[in-house]
């Protein structure tokens, strides 16, 4: 059977699952080397194009697609995704800089003891299933999948929870422009 973007949408037009499968069999590798290529970080790329082809086949993204703009819609949706990664990671990689355990020691001089203390202490009141993906991600750099299998919860909820251990951070941390800016 030839393969090609007519069949994959003659298929999913259909609502018939072998659409999906020939779909991922024919570009999931190709989507995550893509993903890979804004990412650095296959674990995180594979992540990402999951996600996409579960949402795209959950929320049926595929009716709004015809046979030639498939490919096109499926590279632009993973690249959009990946970016919106690394800005989450570009917030999420700054709010763990304050950590004690993730600080550079090359760039310390303006961190002091007190200030270390204070930032210990208030991930110390963070619920404790929120403290302990803080930790898994930025202490441990457990890729959000491994955080997920490590604690038994979605990725989703990893995610969710990281957000809102930085918002809490955030809030605390407010008057320190160099924290969380």
């Amino acid at each position: 059977m030839q393969v090609d973007d007519k069949l994959i949408c003659r298929f999913l037009g259909e609502h018939d699952h072998r659409g999906m499968e020939i779909l991922f069999e024919y570009y999931y590798r190709p989507l995550v080397l893509w993903a890979d290529t804004f990412l650095s970080d296959i674990p995180a790329a594979e992540d990402v194009v999951q996600d996409f082809l579960v949402d795209f086949w959950e929320k049926r993204a595929y009716e709004r697609i015809t046979s030639g703009s498939i490919r096109g819609y499926l590279f632009a949706a993973v690249r959009n995704r990946a970016l919106k990664l690394l800005e989450k990671r570009d917030v999420l990689r700054e709010a763990g800089g304050v950590l004690p355990v993730l600080v550079d020691e090359s760039d310390t001089d303006w961190l002091t003891e007190e200030i270390l203390q204070a930032v210990e202490a208030e991930i110390e009141k963070l619920p404790p299933r929120m403290r302990e993906v803080l930790r898994a991600v930025y202490i441990d750099g457990l890729s959000y999948r491994e955080t997920a299998e490590k604690f038994v919860i979605s990725i989703a909820t990893v995610k969710t929870l990281l957000v809102n251990a930085l918002k809490r951070l955030r809030k605390v941390f407010s008057n320190f422009p160099r924290f969380f800016s």
